[in-house]
């Protein structure tokens, strides 16, 4: 060809040379940075991916800080149960010397005073450990360790002195607020709920200084007994209150719902139970009837000086209300009066009653409902509620020391009861620290499957978003072949048009 004004040969010289050039460039760009990806112009949906995948990795990585945190918690909580589990050795050790009967009454209130001290540490530390603030066995602890994996829960029950030996145990005596889920059975006219027996029948006090008959008159007329609990009741000190007033002794004319097969005498409603009694008719006008009544299952000791409170309330429901209470020694048959009140009209009152046991023994609780015909018109009817009954103890027997808050040494009966106790304690000082244990090595597997798959998502970002160096390495060595021999070319197609030159001259 003899035409120079268009070169050609050294055009497609310079355009393949400019493709190799820029070719060139990219190897050497990710040869340089070790990242096949370095822009979205290089991978647009792989740079989606790496975020994504980059993003996994750094939730991995906080995982594993988040569970070796929770494990610092837990290693404290359990350093702390450790400390408690101590003190609880030594308790035992008190309790055993102390049931031992060579030791004189000082001997053992020097033990008390060391047995005191060990139980006050004892809470101090259950209410004092804590991590960063947060409370490790007080029972407040209640989280979870979330993380890209899930969360794992920790919650530990509350421990300490008040809440280890037979928590399980009752220091009063059973359904004291009428609150539990209760199951009634009825046969005749005696239903049972949980801890108690009531009774829709008629009863009689005593009075005159003298206790209540042996024998009462029921709603067929029949004799039958008036006993309460195996006992005569009580006397009433105030049989006739108010001038105009008979006491209980005079049959009515009409039992309404007492001893009747269509009422058991009771309701349980707002946590508490209400003796009923309505319907009835009085014999002669101002009488009073006393009945239903309820009494405790089981007897409980009761020492002098200790306390019993409850809340009550009456209603008159056809007239006006004559309640009564008393404390039944089990073992004598010997009573005391917890509430004895009368009223002149039908009304509503409520209150809480609180009495000092003048004598130790085993009681069972009894409260009777009553009314009072305050009007004369003979009709009669009232209800009577009672709700929160409770011991206040100013020292437990040894058999109602449940608890380590409530041990004592000061005795052999309370030393060998301690020990019990504390058996008790040592078994779930035990479970609560394997407790921690097994939320700890929880932790660890979880941080080694945090690892894992942390690890293996960086190789599979690696996969993805870094250079091949044995490729990146061929490709540069092709481009720069390429990009010499276009510029070799170009500098042939320059010479190549120098011949023409020849024909001018």
């Amino acid at each position: 060809m003899t035409k120079i004004n268009t070169n050609t040969a050294a055009l497609m010289a310079k355009a393949y040379g400019q493709k190799a050039s820029k070719n060139l460039l990219e190897p050497m760009k990710r040869l340089s940075s070790g990242l096949r990806i370095n822009s979205a112009s290089d991978d647009a949906a792989g740079l989606a991916v790496v975020n994504k995948m980059t993003a996994s990795i750094k939730d991995y990585d906080m995982s594993v800080r988040n569970y070796t945190d929770v494990i610092s918690l837990l290693s404290l909580g359990d350093s702390a149960l450790s400390k408690i589990s101590d003190i609880q050795m030594r308790l035992k050790d008190l309790a055993v010397q102390s049931a031992n009967g060579i030791y004189t009454q000082i001997d053992r209130d020097n033990m008390e005073l060391e047995l005191y001290a060990l139980v006050e540490e004892m809470d101090r530390i259950s209410e004092s450990a804590n991590f960063n603030g947060i409370k490790l066995i007080d029972g407040s602890l209640d989280f979870s360790g979330s993380s890209k994996l899930g969360s794992i829960p920790v919650r530990i029950e509350a421990f300490g002195s008040s809440t280890s030996g037979r928590y399980w145990a009752n220091t009063s005596f059973e359904n004291g607020s009428f609150d539990e889920d209760l199951t009634v059975s009825t046969a005749g006219n005696v239903s049972t709920i949980a801890g108690w027996e009531i009774h829709n029948r008629r009863v009689e006090l005593g009075q005159s200084g003298s206790v209540g008959p042996s024998t009462t008159t029921d709603r067929s007329g029949s004799v039958v007994s008036n006993l309460i609990g195996g006992y005569n009741t009580p006397e009433d000190p105030t049989p006739t209150l108010y001038s105009n007033a008979t006491d209980d002794s005079a049959i009515p004319s009409n039992f309404g719902t007492l001893e009747s097969g269509s009422s058991t005498g009771f309701r349980l409603e707002n946590g508490g139970i209400t003796l009923t009694a309505t319907g009835l008719t009085s014999a002669n006008g101002y009488d009073v009837v006393h009945g239903s009544y309820i009494i405790s299952r089981s007897a409980k000791t009761i020492t002098a000086g200790d306390k019993v409170t409850f809340d009550w309330a009456t209603q008159g429901a056809g007239d006006a209300s004559d309640v009564f209470a008393y404390l039944l020694n089990v073992d004598t048959g010997a009573t005391q009066i917890l509430l004895d009140r009368t009223w002149n009209s039908p009304t509503a009152a409520s209150g809480t009653s609180t009495t000092t046991v003048s004598a130790s023994g085993k009681y069972k609780f009894v409260f009777i409902n009553g009314t009072y015909d305050a009007t004369g018109g003979q009709a009669l009817g009232a209800e009577m509620a009672i709700d929160n009954i409770n011991i206040v103890r100013s020292r437990l027997p040894a058999e109602e020391q449940h608890l380590v808050s409530q041990i004592s040494v000061l005795s052999v009966e309370e030393a060998q009861n301690a020990t019990d106790v504390l058996n008790y304690a040592l078994e779930q000082s035990s479970f609560n620290r394997a407790v921690f244990g097994a939320l700890i090595n929880r932790y660890q597997s979880a941080i080694e499957g945090a690892s894992f798959r942390g690890q293996d998502m960086r190789e599979a970002r690696s996969r993805v978003l870094d250079a091949e160096y044995a490729e990146e390495t061929s490709k540069l060595a092709k481009y720069q072949i390429l990009s010499n021999a276009s510029s070799a070319m170009l500098a042939q197609s320059n010479a190549s048009k120098a011949l023409i030159l020849e024909l001018l001259s």
